[in-house]
């Protein structure tokens, strides 16, 4: 996977657009498919933390609720403006129209915090 930016935002944001998607489809080989991507980006910014900050900016502050889950997932792992990050996650995680995503979200925090 390349080291590019522009490239990898977009990547990321298009399958956590597909994953969220499939979620709340019930599709899960897709969303397995988008959430392998995912995972492999989520390595690539903790490998080098300081290069992907900005995308990490801008991915915590996309209109896109699982953008966010995700984004805000990866900064909390690696404890980058990790107030910023859980208090995003619990907004999603009360947004009720969002189904099954704000139960995502709220084990994402839950997760990180280390209760599970």
């Amino acid at each position: 996977m390349k080291k590019d930016k522009t490239y990898l935002t977009n990547l990321f944001i298009e399958n956590a657009i597909i994953q969220g998607q499939a979620t709340l489809n019930g599709d899960y080989i897709e969303g397995n498919k988008a959430s392998d991507k995912l995972l492999k980006i989520a390595s690539l910014i903790k490998e080098d933390k300081d290069f992907f900050k900005d995308i990490l900016d801008s991915l915590m502050t996309n209109p896109e609720p699982n953008v966010k889950i995700w984004a805000c997932g990866i900064a909390l792992d690696i404890d980058y403006k990790a107030i910023e990050a859980e208090q995003i996650l619990t907004e999603i995680s009360n947004m009720t129209e969002l189904g099954i995503l704000r139960f995502d979200a709220e084990m994402s925090l839950e997760v990180r915090k280390g209760n599970i």
